[in-house]
């Protein structure tokens, strides 16, 4: 009896091993297929060596749905940012909804075309781009460094780009014709990092970062990728003091003068950018042609016109300061100003120079802000630190900056 029940264990443990060994070639390495659909990336010397690793999987492009119909993203078009080492090779794995997976290449492992030439960018870059097809070659990357991939299967079109990161914006000489290129200092599979020294840069403005110096991989008109870099909130930042960067539209806020190192770091586990700056150096700025004047709601311009915040139209008192060295003085006499209403400074009375709200001075002063009747907006509810009438009436006002010192004092007292 014992004997016979051996003998069915025996059978019943090989018939798994006859049945997986059925007709299998010896020799035929096994594929290996992600359990999951969507498409894969993997290669020589990059982050994943096959497509079942768990970093070859591809998300969703990141759109700009301000020129892609209010979409975020969208089915089939998908995008990663992922370092690859010189002389590699890279290639696609797509699998359905029922798990049927198909390797997809390029012809002659891609071509290199300008930006230019290729269309539908304003990168000029060399791009590596091309059309997938099932079981061509693998795509050919010759440098190292961090890449953005893009593909869209609907269409089986790809592209490739060789990150090179600048910061452009009004915070810089070259205000926004042209970006600061910041060199790639390292790269690996774990992180990258950009930076770039001794940049000019101008308080109390802002900018974004941009890839290859170009705003979109991709933009045919009815979709636009993502790849430049901002922040969610221009003013929120400027509250907080942090620049959180990400693929949003609004400026990035930088508040001081003055020379600076700036460090672009990407995290691959995370997929967050971060930046840090260092102020290396000051910058003696020349304030002698800044017409500055108030700006807000808070006076009348001339008989029944009352200013409203008007960009352009509703300066008050717009003139050029007087100079004794570094030192830049601006002087508003009698300024009639209305109780409960609101200014600030701002170069020729539009948005895009130089503007002072109450936290962006080194101190405010005078015996009218002693009383109480000028005060920061917020400390009576309000959102902006703007400077408030509390008591309306006539008064004296002076903005000092110490170009050497890099001091911006207000001073407001009682007119006569």
């Amino acid at each position: 009896m014992k004997k016979y029940v051996i003998i069915q264990l025996l059978a019943f443990l090989l018939v798994p091993v006859i049945f997986n060994s059925c007709n299998k070639d010896e020799n035929e390495p096994e594929v290996l297929v992600p359990k999951l659909s969507g498409l894969y990336v993997f290669g020589t010397n990059t982050v994943a060596d096959v497509a079942v690793d768990p970093e070859a999987k591809m998300a969703r492009a990141v759109l700009n749905p301000n020129k892609s119909g209010g979409d975020e993203n969208r089915e089939g078009v998908y995008g990663k940012l992922m370092h690859i080492g010189a002389n590699s090779t890279i290639q696609f794995t797509y699998v359905d909804t029922v798990l049927v997976a198909v390797n997809l290449g390029a012809a002659g492992g891609g071509l290199r075309v300008a930006g230019a030439e290729l269309g539908k960018t304003d990168v000029k870059d060399t791009i590596i781009a091309d059309t997938l097809i099932v079981d061509e070659d693998p795509i050919q990357i010759t440098e190292e460094g961090l890449y953005y991939v893009y593909v869209n299967y609907n269409t089986l079109e790809f592209r490739i780009m060789k990150v090179k990161a600048h910061l452009i914006g009004d915070a810089t000489l070259l205000q926004w014709t042209a970006g600061n290129p910041m060199p790639e200092i390292f790269s690996s599979v774990d992180s990258s990092v950009f930076e770039i020294t001794d940049l000019q840069m101008k308080g109390s403005s802002g900018y974004k970062y941009m890839f290859n110096d170009g705003w979109e991989l991709y933009n045919d008109g009815n979709m636009a990728l993502h790849t430049h870099l901002g922040v969610e909130s221009y003013a929120d930042a400027w509250e907080s003091g942090i620049n959180n960067i990400g693929y949003w539209g609004e400026n990035i806020p930088h508040k001081e003068d003055g020379m600076f190192t700036v460090n672009l770091k990407y995290t691959a586990a995370t997929g967050e950018w971060k930046e840090t700056k260092t102020k290396t150096g000051k910058i003696l700025i020349d304030y002698s042609g800044k017409q500055m004047g108030l700006f807000g709601n808070a006076y009348v311009l001339s008989p029944g016109d009352t200013a409203n915040w008007g960009s352009g139209t509703d300066g008050y008192g717009l003139h050029a300061p007087v100079k004794a060295g570094t030192v830049y003085t601006w002087t508003w006499n009698d300024v009639n100003l209305i109780e409960g209403r609101e200014f600030i400074f701002l170069e020729n009375g539009a948005w895009g120079g130089l503007q002072f709200d109450w936290a962006m001075l080194t101190s405010v002063g005078g015996q009218a802000v002693d009383d109480g009747n000028i005060v920061d907006a917020t400390t009576t509810g309000g959102e902006w630190h703007n400077f408030k009438v509390i008591v309306g009436g006539t008064y004296d006002i002076t903005l000092v900056i110490d170009a050497e010192a890099e001091t911006k004092v207000v001073t407001i007292v009682s007119g006569s």
